[in-house]
């Protein structure tokens, strides 16, 4: 390699950001780079609300429950195109809820925060219309 291209070599990987260039190991030849282990989903930002809006009534911040079973019972205001709520526990996905009350199964001792989401018809778009409360199970 000549010494001008040895200056080209070093000047590009100087300019390139770190990422760019650590990620690729000659001794295993020219593969893709792996997936990174995380696995945090990075999630869309919520769709405009369009008059939807939710409030949870039960459980009330601050409530002591006894057994793995919530209650649940909230207000939702539909908007444009509001239809259901998903429910998440500590971030967690644990159901689906059409009507305004339903019930929390399997909800493990100690401190959690439900969110109440608004979605579409579509169950996938979240509106940018939730509610959360704190509660404990013991």
């Amino acid at each position: 390699m000549t010494q001008r291209n040895l200056i080209r070599v070093v000047a590009l990987t100087i300019a390139l950001p770190l990422g760019a260039w650590a990620q690729h190991d000659h001794s295993k030849g020219h593969q893709a780079p792996t997936k990174p282990t995380t696995t945090k989903t990075i999630k869309p930002a919520p769709k405009p609300a369009e008059g939807a809006s939710i409030k949870i009534t039960s459980p009330t911040k601050g409530q002591i429950l006894k057994g793995d079973k919530v209650p649940l019972e909230y207000k939702l205001t539909k908007g444009k195109r509001g239809h259901h709520a998903h429910a998440y526990v500590d971030g967690e996905l644990m159901g689906m809820f059409e009507s305004e009350r339903g019930t929390l199964n399997g909800i493990k001792p100690g401190k959690h925060v439900l969110e109440l989401r608004v979605v579409a018809a579509d169950h996938e778009t979240e509106l940018d219309a939730s509610d959360k409360v704190e509660f404990t199970v013991k």
